[in-house]
């Protein structure tokens, strides 16, 4: 249950800060497995279409210089790479950032409102959700999620068109010095409006998803919601989103030392250059590392060869090392490129999944403090129906036919006079 509202303080919580729980749930997990998956084939078909461009490196690209906050971009940066390929190319201009963009967001509103909608319900209900039922909910909502960057990137253009009618008016010559006493200070509110839209939307995408799976509202009311919970309870939500980040930060840590520790431990007992350079890279290959001057020369050349094809480290988790590899150490390059790339994915997964189910959380916590909104409330479908239903006339109920009946018993005969005396 949430707090009972209290008098309002500003700024600042009327309660004190929660940290975000996210309830463990597989469903929820799968979906974001089962969405990155479809992300990083349409991001690798997209790096074909557009190459040497890379549409989805250019939108989060801008992303990240966008979201460049202090105390938490360094967390921001390792979580926004996360959705960046392997072997990304270079970045592009403003309609491969567009076409980036829409596929970025285009999946992961869709999946992420299903991991919104089961955390949501786990969290005020504590019920579960089916795939087929989160998935059907995520369609149902797509067309209200699809339209929120639409929007905010509306409302910008609006206000900037604002700014450029007032240029454009402020140039002819004598009545522009007129009109820059009123349109002057017209355009630094517009401009002031056009800031707060930006931030809003740049910082409080991921809400609005939130608002949707709790609420099920339109695209300006969970936009509404969001901008109005960010600009009430400013220092809130950058807690918990530092908080969020850091956590992610701690899974993509924690994944990538697991990785480290096991090719570590491996190498250790290799006895050969070629699957030691392969499964455990040296972190830099000129003759000043010492795991690097140990190698011998065909395996330096190998080394060499790879860095030029690739950018990942070990160069095990590259597809171009079991070309690369010699005949025999080729099945064992293939098996070590399956595993770490299966432990990537998952820890990236894992870490996506952690960052919308904390974001619902965060939602439901900065609305019972904004609007003393108690946890349990949530839209339910089954709430919807009964309501339809009882709007609904009841249907007349069917007159029994008249054919066919049973016969009425009739009257019993009456009982035969007694004889008279005597007869």
């Amino acid at each position: 249950m949430a707090d009972t509202a209290t008098a309002d303080t500003g700024l600042l919580p009327r309660t004190y800060f929660k940290a975000p729980r996210v309830p463990l749930d597989l469903r929820a997990l799968f979906l974001a497995l089962v969405g990155y998956g479809v992300f990083r084939l349409g991001a690798y078909l997209l790096a074909l279409a557009f190459g040497p461009k890379d549409p989805v490196l250019s939108f989060f690209a801008e992303a990240r210089d966008l979201l460049d906050v202090p105390y938490v971009g360094a967390e921001l940066k390792a979580f926004l790479g996360v959705f960046v390929g392997p072997d990304p190319g270079e970045a592009g201009g403003f309609w491969h950032v567009l076409v980036g963009g829409v596929w970025a967001l285009g999946v992961w509103g869709f999946f992420a409102q299903a991991i919104h909608r089961i955390t949501s319900l786990r969290i005020a209900r504590d019920e579960g959700l089916s795939l087929k039922d989160a998935l059907r909910f995520s369609a149902r909502n797509f067309v209200t999620i699809a339209l929120c960057p639409v929007v905010v990137f509306a409302a910008i253009g609006l206000f900037y068109g604002c700014n450029a009618l007032a240029g454009l008016a402020l140039s002819i010559p004598y009545v522009g010095q007129l009109l820059s006493v009123l349109l002057a200070p017209l355009a630094v509110i517009s401009t002031l409006l056009i800031l707060l839209v930006a931030i809003g939307g740049a910082i409080g995408l991921p809400l609005v998803g939130a608002a949707a799976a709790w609420e099920r509202n339109g695209s300006l009311d969970a936009i509404s919601r969001a901008f109005s919970y960010i600009f009430a309870r400013p220092l809130q939500f950058f807690w918990n989103y530092f908080l969020v980040l850091l956590f992610t930060s701690v899974i993509l840590v924690a994944g990538s030392h697991f990785e480290h520790l096991l090719t570590k431990s491996i190498d250790a007992g290799l006895m050969r250059d070629a699957p030691s350079v392969l499964v455990d890279t040296p972190k830099a290959l000129h003759n000043g590392d010492k795991a690097y001057e140990k190698l011998g020369s065909e395996a330096k050349d190998m080394a060499k060869q790879l860095a030029e094809k690739t950018s990942q480290r070990p160069f095990a988790v590259s597809i171009h090392a079991v070309g690369a590899a010699p005949w025999s150490d080729k099945l064992t390059v293939l098996v070590f490129w399956v595993i770490l790339n299966v432990i990537r994915f998952g820890v990236f997964a894992v870490a996506i999944w952690w960052f919308f189910g904390a974001t619902t959380c965060t939602y439901a916590d900065l609305r019972a403090d904004v609007d003393g909104t108690e946890e349990d409330e949530i839209y339910l479908e089954e709430e919807e129906e009964d309501f339809d239903a009882l709007g609904k006339p009841e249907a007349a109920q069917p007159s029994a036919p008249a054919t066919g009946a049973a016969p009425a018993t009739p009257p019993a005969p009456p009982a035969t006079p007694p004889p008279a005396a005597g007869a």
